[in-house]
């Protein structure tokens, strides 16, 4: 009697176990699903360090990697859905670098406004960036490159 009691105990010990396990991975999995997510490079603008087909992974939680900061690479979905790949070079209040001044920019005062990042792709010659469509505002900023193909941030 002793010995089924005994028995019964490991199974119930092992199911509990098994339970746990299971929850604290399917935890996990969920986790990874809400906050990470694959983007493919499109397009010649973060050469060299990413090249068009590409696959990068972008994480929403960034905050387990650090608030974004220069040189931080981000992913900008703009308001027709098309996403942005882009280098961080300034955020708001502070003054654009000189060397990616444009007519724009100039217009700007130089400066990012309150609440907005100023972003450039890598290859400057084939990139459509702040230098062209203004600073962007963080409310885009859909998440943080964080591994993937490439040279990675």
């Amino acid at each position: 009697m002793q010995a089924t009691d005994t028995l019964e105990r490991r199974r119930a010990l092992r199911t509990t176990r098994s339970l746990i396990l299971l929850t604290i991975f399917g935890l996990l999995a969920l986790f990874f699903a809400l906050n990470f997510r694959i983007v493919v490079v499109n397009g010649p603008s973060m050469e060299p360090t990413y090249k068009s087909g590409d696959r990068l992974l972008m994480t929403t939680a960034y905050w387990l990697f650090g608030n974004i900061q220069r040189g931080d690479v981000v992913v900008i979905i703009r308001p027709n859905g098309e996403l942005l790949i882009k280098r961080v070079v300034a955020f708001g209040g502070e003054r654009v670098p000189e060397k990616y001044w444009t007519p724009l920019v100039y217009m700007m005062g130089g400066q990012v406004p309150e609440g907005h990042i100023f972003v450039v792709g890598d290859n400057l010659a084939r990139s459509e960036d702040s230098r062209q469509i203004g600073a962007i505002p963080l409310s885009y900023v859909q998440g943080k490159i964080v591994g993937g193909q490439g040279e990675l941030p």
